[in-house]
Parts: structure tokens; sequence; C-alpha cells
């Protein structure tokens, strides 16, 4: 039987199981290029290098093809990635992984929780932030099924505090605001303010100023975060059926994001937003949104994941909500054909 353990975040929670499968520095950690920072901030604050894989066209996951050749004796772990809520090949990655002795994790933070069958992994992470399938606010869970690895981690999860007062009012402020914008439908256009404020410390951030000094990573999952979490849980895998079929599809799986492969992505995005279509940018480079000596500080080595990159300059993604219809879809798809077509005039 699984065990879940709740965190501040889900980068927090991806910590604490490399923490508790023993990753320390001079290991290694293997993940996909065509990531969040979020992902790799947890491995900075262990001292761990990361290791990036390239992925597949297809999935926007690992492709199993190149990840044999990634796996040495320092590699603690592989975290293999369900980009936009599509599966990653879990058989083939975990397969892999059992045949060099090391343990799979499955980064879950666009999955709809409730719609994933555990594929061979130790353990999976979620997140209930913005811009996640389930919104909760700030908050992620751990949810281990190796026992040796539950008993690790539930052993230190004393150590973990509820974040301070003045965090839980400010989370619980934005959780509010987001729901106001969202019942306007006018949460997208609020992200470049929503980054803005960010950096400037007034709403909480995507991503953490010094990762390895962060207080973050010693706290539980908030008080109001955790009384809204199986409500907010609940509705979500009651809309999973409506999610499938919004493409016009029975699909097997929930989308959270549907990738659009571009031409200009840059020009779409402008254009899209110019016509009130919502159209996500991300993941706008390998490790997003790093660039430069920034993603160099990451351990990215430009060139070492052709795939990640091209995705990262060629896809644009539309949002897969309860209120999305399929008719929704198939006009932003029309639009942004129109766009690529005066693009190409």
């Amino acid at each position: 039987m699984s065990v879940l353990l709740h965190y501040y975040r889900g980068r927090v929670a991806l910590h604490a199981i490399l923490k508790g499968l023993g990753a320390g520095p001079g290991d290694e950690i293997v993940i996909q290029a065509y990531t969040c920072a979020a992902v790799v901030e947890p491995l900075l604050r262990l001292g761990v290098r990361p290791v990036y894989a390239d992925i597949s066209r297809d999935t926007f996951g690992i492709d199993p093809a190149g990840l044999s050749a990634l796996l040495t004796p320092r590699t603690r772990a592989i975290v293999a990635q369900h980009t936009f809520g599509i599966p990653a090949p879990m058989a083939a990655i975990t397969e892999i992984g059992r045949s060099a002795g090391v343990p799979v994790v499955e980064d879950c933070a666009h999955m709809t929780p409730g719609t994933v069958t555990p594929g061979g992994s130790v353990a999976s992470f979620w997140s209930y932030e913005w811009g996640k399938p389930v919104v909760a606010g700030v908050g992620g869970t751990a949810v281990v099924h190796d026992p040796g690895l539950a008993a690790e981690m539930r052993s230190r999860y004393h150590r973990y505090t509820s974040p301070p007062p003045l965090r839980e009012a400010m989370m619980a402020a934005e959780y509010l605001a987001y729901r106001v914008a969202a019942g306007t439908g006018m949460l997208w256009r609020l992200r470049s303010l929503y980054r803005q404020l960010s950096g400037l410390g007034v709403v909480t951030g995507s991503y953490a100023p010094d990762p390895v000094n962060s207080p973050e990573y010693g706290w539980r999952m908030s008080r109001t975060v955790r009384w809204r979490l199986p409500n907010r849980i609940d509705a979500g895998r009651m809309q999973a059926h409506h999610r499938r079929r919004v493409t016009g599809q029975d699909l097997p799986y929930v989308p959270h994001r549907i990738p659009v492969i571009v031409g200009d992505k840059q020009r779409v995005l402008r254009e899209a937003a110019k016509a009130g279509l919502e159209v996500g940018d991300w993941f706008t480079t390998p490790v997003h949104p790093l660039a430069g000596p920034d993603l160099a500080a990451a351990g990215y080595t430009p060139g070492s994941c052709p795939n990640a990159e091209w995705a990262a300059a060629h896809v644009v993604t539309l949002p897969v909500r309860p209120e999305t219809r399929h008719a929704d879809i198939q006009h932003a798809v029309a639009l942004l054909s129109r766009i690529e077509a005066s693009v190409d005039a």
C-alpha cells in the first residue's frame, strides 16, 4: 500500500524522495531536458549532478532509446516526467532502470491525481499550484510505493514544519485571487503581472531565489491547502472523463495541455495574444525558463538534447480545463493555422 506525505511544494516532495534514496554530492540523477527549473532545484540543493536525457517527439517524455547510455555507477535515480499529461513510456524506462539497479521516480505534476496507475516506480510526486490539473494552492505530495523508501521518508517527516503564519496568510489570499481570476476567464492574461509581483516578493514565486538555502525545503504543506485538497482532487477526478474527450477522441489518459507544433513560436504567441487566444509558451528552453549562464549553471550543455531544443523552439500548448469544449480546441487550432499561414506568406 502506498504512503502519502504532503510537502510545501512538489519540488520539496521530489527533494524528500531523492534524499530518502540517499542521493547526495557526487551522485547523478537522470532527468529529461524540456522540463522546468523546479525539477532541477532539488538536485542543486542536494549537490547532485543533473544528467539530461533527450525526449521523444511523440510523448515529449524521456526517449528510452538513449537512456541506458546515460546510466553510470553514480546514477542514484531516474526521474520520468509525464509532460502535458501524456504518459511517459514507463514500462521501457522502468525495465532499463531495473536492469541497471536504478530506481525510477515519476513526475506527475501534469497529471490528474487518481488517474495514474503506478508504472513500476518507487515513488511519484504531484503539484497543486497554479497551472496544474488540480489547483489547491502551493503544495505537493509524495506518493511512495516502495516500503523501504516509505519507512525512510516517514522517519524524516517529523523534521518538516508548517510554513510561517505570514506565508500561510499570503498563500490563502493568493488562492482566493486565483479563484476570482479563474472565474472571470482572465487568469491567463494576468501571468505577466504575476511574474512581476513574484519577482518583487509580493506573491509566492514559482522559483526560489536561492534553492540551496531556501527554508521552503523544510516545510510541510500548509494547513489551508491540506484542508481543501481532498475536495479539489475529487472535483478533478469527476472532470477527468470530460477532459479525456475534449480533443474529440476518447484518450486513454487525461490531457493537461495539448501540444501544437508551429514554425515561428514567438510570432505565433504574439499574434495569438492579440486575437485573445490563450496559448502556453512553456517550455521555452530545455530547462524552462533558464537561458544563457543560468542554463549552464543548471548543468545543461547546448546541443546535447536536440529533440528537447526543437520542442522548446517549435511547440506551443493549448489548455484543457473542465469548461473546455471540443469546439474550443477546433477554433484554437484553426486560428493557429491561420497565424502560421500568415507567417509563411
